[in-house]
């Protein structure tokens, strides 16, 4: 036998992007999603941590003059070691002898070889430079987000076993980034409608000042109208069809029409129609 359906309730996650200026105060107003979790203090104070322990691995100033040295280092190195080597290697000599035969001695430049050499100039400029300043920015981030994962620790030990926390992750630095960017993650808070049961009404619609101004917007009833029914029900002395006019005359019982009202009949003449 089958287990009996038991619907559960989606909780979607909502994402905020915060960005925190290494140069400026952080903020002190909480997102509106985030007040039911922190208090203007705790705000400010993880945005301080997360500032002071960031801002080491930001250097937007050395960050870009290093990123436009290794770019021309990138044009300029392998170009040197191209001609530098080629002129060192030493030529290869090899003789032949042609139609009429004579022989003819040919020493020719090692072009292959200074071109593996500038390619091999190349990847190391770029182990050499580009993939400790790569490893640096990442020590930087898995620094933030092992603080941030102590946030979101001390956030599920507050709320307790089961209840879903935000939870803080850091985006890898760019170069010359002047701005710690930071995404939080939380669950979407359920938004009450005012068509579900027992729902309060908006806060907007405030109560009429006068008592009596509600009856203004009443429906007409009529003399005699049944209470509980709906306005546009009947009273209860105009039942059914009246059987007076206003003229005070007898209203003929309704027959309906006979069965061969809507088809022609065979006696009737033709209408010309001019086309």
């Amino acid at each position: 036998m089958a287990a009996p359906y038991a619907p559960t309730q989606f909780t979607p996650i909502q994402n905020i992007a915060l960005r925190l200026p290494i140069n400026q105060p952080p903020t002190e107003t909480v997102p509106y999603d985030l007040q039911r979790y922190y208090n203007r203090d705790v705000w400010v104070a993880r945005q301080r941590a997360v500032l002071t322990k960031g801002a080491r691995f930001l250097k937007p100033r050395f960050e870009i003059i290093f990123a436009v040295f290794m770019l021309l280092a990138s044009f300029a190195v392998p170009i040197v070691v191209y001609y530098v080597v080629l002129n060192a290697l030493p030529r290869t000599q090899f003789t032949f002898t042609d139609f009429d035969g004579d022989r003819i001695t040919v020493r020719e430049k090692q072009f292959w070889a200074a071109r593996a050499a500038s390619m091999g100039a190349l990847v190391g400029l770029i182990l050499l430079g580009w993939l400790p300043f790569l490893l640096w920015k990442y020590h930087g981030k898995r620094q933030v987000n092992t603080m941030l994962s102590k946030f979101s620790a001390e956030d599920a030990a507050v709320a307790g076993n089961g209840a879903q926390t935000p939870q803080w992750a850091m985006k890898m630095p760019g170069i010359g980034s002047k701005a710690i960017h930071l995404i939080i993650s939380y669950p979407r808070p359920i938004m009450g409608t005012p068509y579900a049961p027992g729902a309060q009404p908006p806060v907007y619609l405030n109560p009429f000042l006068d008592p009596v101004g509600g009856g203004n917007y009443a429906p007409y009833m009529a003399p005699g109208h049944a209470q509980g029914l709906p306005h546009h029900a009947p009273a209860d002395n105009m039942q059914g069809v009246p059987l007076y006019n206003n003229s005070d005359e007898k209203i003929p019982d309704y027959s309906g029409p006979t069965s061969d009202t809507y088809l022609p009949h065979e006696k009737e003449r033709f209408e010309d129609v001019k086309v």
